[in-house]
């Protein structure tokens, strides 16, 4: 791969910037994901069963999906460079809080105060991208962002089991907490406010639809700030248009996440070992797609990207569970199964974008990031259920069918 390839494909128009945000990204999806490495240990220290420990990580979801609305209009109001990195503290300050747990409700309160400081990280992130962003980079930026939470997931596991299995857990969440508070103080000091003539309120499409639309319903009469639904946020077909296709990505890629580990154990036959190095493979197909979809975003009509991208994984999830079980076929299934799931991701945020203006930015990637929210939760359920009911590979199927409906969501964004 040439140095002229991976330059283009990563050449934003203010990369210290997009790259300081992106590095806070993977800081809070490693924290999303602090926890999981360490749960046998917390039941066995903490007496309390899986089911308590799971519930644990609900709390933190919940809490960071109800928050994450409220953040986005706070971020409208105060500023992203403020929330996001107090958010940033007061997400350490839960994992800190956790390090030093000595009940299990300590450990309750510790990730519900993890999961409203976790809330404030997205809708100030994307939306400080959004305003910073022109349109012919913006998908790249995304790209980028989302190679960010990657690869803070993939390497959550490795550094807190790591740390725990060579100290002990309370260490290991202590030193993960420390490296949040100090990024937080690196990232006030070095990022600076979004200025309103280099942000997006002046940026143009860069060849896609999409704020063409909403600028001309603004110009036809309708205020942003009239029929708000949330903070300044309209209330408008593109909106549950773009609410639908957030919902549905957040969905699917939540149940895969979830069960790939469990489906390959217990239904194809593989060891733990070789389960997690697939589910690993699969997370670096999503790093290639996220900076790949991303730099297509901007060369290509984003509604078809994302749609493609849906269709493509709608048929590879519905057919999953015909793959020989055959190790190589397995890592290669899986890590394309990670590039098709997350294609559609730099495209959507870009659309987002698209629609987004500096003064209520915050607010609409608060609305979309609840959607993503709620698709995380319902996701892991749905295929949960399914899997209780069908069987692990019967789960995958309907999986599919919801990746169609996110499909037929991108169609209908030619309409509005």
């Amino acid at each position: 791969m040439s140095r002229s390839f991976i330059s283009r494909i990563v050449s934003v128009s203010n990369p210290r910037e997009v790259w300081l945000i992106t590095v806070a990204h993977a800081v809070n999806e490693f924290y999303s994901v602090a926890l999981p490495p360490i749960l046998p240990l917390l039941v066995n220290d903490f007496s309390i069963s899986y089911g308590e420990a799971g519930a644990l990580l609900t709390i933190f979801f919940a809490t960071y999906s109800i928050f994450q609305l409220p953040a986005g209009i706070l971020a409208d109001r105060i500023g992203q460079r403020w929330l996001l990195a107090a958010g940033m503290i007061v997400l350490a300050a839960g994992i800190l809080v956790a390090a030093g747990a000595q009940n299990y409700w300590t450990l309750v309160a510790a990730e519900a105060l993890a999961g409203i400081g976790g809330s404030t990280y997205h809708p100030t992130g994307m939306s400080l991208i959004s305003d910073l962003e022109r349109g012919d980079t913006e998908g790249k930026a995304m790209g980028i962002h989302g190679l960010g939470g990657v690869v803070g997931t993939a390497l959550a596991p490795a550094l807190v089991g790591g740390l725990a299995a060579l100290f002990d857990w309370r260490f290991a969440l202590t030193v993960s907490a420390a490296v949040g508070v100090v990024y937080a103080v690196i990232f006030l000091i070095v990022f600076h406010d979004v200025e309103p003539d280099n942000a997006a309120t002046a940026k143009p499409d860069g060849g896609t639809d999409g704020k063409d639309e909403a600028h001309s319903s603004a110009e036809s009469g309708t205020s942003w700030s009239d029929h708000s639904m949330f903070g300044s946020v309209p209330l408008e077909r593109w909106v549950a248009v773009l609410f639908l296709a957030n919902l549905t990505i957040a969905t699917e890629i939540g149940a895969v996440r979830t069960f790939v580990t469990s489906y390959l154990v217990e239904h194809v036959g593989t060891t733990a070992a070789v389960a997690n190095g697939i589910f690993f493979v699969m997370l670096v197909g999503a790093g290639v797609s996220s900076l790949g979809g991303g730099s297509l975003a901007d060369t290509m009509d984003r509604r078809t990207l994302g749609f493609v991208a849906m269709a493509i994984s709608t048929v590879v999830l519905g057919t999953t569970t015909l793959v020989p079980l055959v190790l190589i076929a397995l890592f290669v299934w899986f890590f394309i199964l990670g590039v098709v799931l997350w294609a559609a991701l730099p495209a959507m945020n870009a659309i987002t974008s698209q629609y987004s203006e500096q003064a209520f930015s915050g607010s609409l990637f608060g609305v979309m990031l609840t959607a993503g929210s709620l698709g995380g939760a319902i996701g892991p359920l749905l295929f949960g259920v399914a899997a209780e009911q069908f069987g692990l590979g019967a789960a995958f199927p309907l999986v599919a069918g919801v990746s169609a409906i996110g499909a037929l969501a991108f169609l209908a964004m030619y309409r509005i």
